[in-house]
């Protein structure tokens, strides 16, 4: 009853599983996660690292206890182009010529969903999508690694340089080879403060900075981006490698051709609020499970 009080979205699919085998076109209605998120507000352990939700992960879990993982920030921060939605009414899309649907056999579910069905048309593939959910969970990745900023409300720094993080150790970003890439127009509008300019954006490809220094690293590890105040946002390996968003994500050196006052800056420019753009970015942390 409550889902009741929340706006719905109208969506549209094609979907392909992870082997590659298309299994459907459908019309969705649902609820986009980023109005339930926004009602929650999550409260975290007073010696937490960070104390925004920026780094939480958020999981959903079946009613047969399969999961699927997102980041707190691409349910929230990204725009609302392909939302991820918690749909409860789905319907074939079938050609003209076969308005009933029986004799059309590309879609793999005649039925409408039972339950919730999380549904992410930004992803590439359906190894995101989850029937009957039950559950939906908040918290932090687990991070055993040490030396990591917390956070320090009000402090001034700046960062000279990224320390990479992984399993295998830590080690000084490398930038050799990677290539360089730019934006014309950055609208920067923060979730909190509101409008903070317009810019035109230069830096290294996201992309192919993370396989540079994280070699065989994919879509199925996670990245902790962390300031040199302890600021820190979750990304997932599929928003950054496998989504169009993700194609445009750069570690920023210069805005409106002016090297960043506080160092590197990680930009996510597709987003809708910019709140993830890390500024002094300090270190990259790779995490192969959350």
């Amino acid at each position: 009853r409550a889902l009741n009080g929340f706006a719905t979205t109208i969506l549209r699919t094609q979907e392909v599983s992870p082997s590659g085998e298309f299994e459907g076109t459908y019309t969705y209605i649902g609820i986009p996660l980023y109005f339930l998120l926004e009602g929650i507000a999550p409260k975290k352990p007073k010696d937490a690292a960070f104390d925004n939700p920026l780094d939480m992960v958020v999981t959903f879990t079946s009613k047969d206890g399969k999961k699927v993982h997102f980041s707190y920030g691409e349910l929230t921060m990204t725009d609302d182009s392909r939302p991820v939605i918690l749909a409860y009414d789905r319907k074939q899309i079938v050609p003209s010529h076969d308005d009933s649907g029986k004799t059309y056999t590309h879609n793999k579910h005649k039925s409408n969903v039972t339950g919730l069905r999380v549904v992410c048309p930004g992803d590439p593939d359906t190894a995101r999508y989850l029937d009957n959910v039950t559950t939906i969970t908040l918290r932090s990745p687990k991070v055993t690694f040490q030396g990591l900023p917390a956070t320090v409300k009000g402090k001034k720094c700046s960062s000279d340089g990224i320390t990479c993080v992984s399993k295998a150790g830590s080690a000084p970003v490398k930038f050799a080879g990677v290539p360089r890439t730019q934006a014309k127009k950055w609208i920067r509008t923060g979730h909190g403060r509101g409008f903070k300019g317009i810019a035109a954006t230069e830096g290294y490809d996201l992309r192919a900075l993370l396989r540079k220094n994280f070699p065989g690293c994919s879509h199925e590890n996670y990245f902790l981006f962390i300031a040199c105040d302890g600021y820190r946002t979750l990304m997932t390996g599929r928003e950054i490698f496998l989504t169009e968003a993700g194609a445009s994500m750069m570690i920023l050196d210069k805005l409106n051709g002016q090297k960043t006052p506080n160092g590197p800056m990680l930009g996510p420019i597709k987003d809708y609020f910019v709140d993830r753009d890390v500024w002094g970015l300090s270190h990259i942390v790779m995490l192969d499970s959350i």
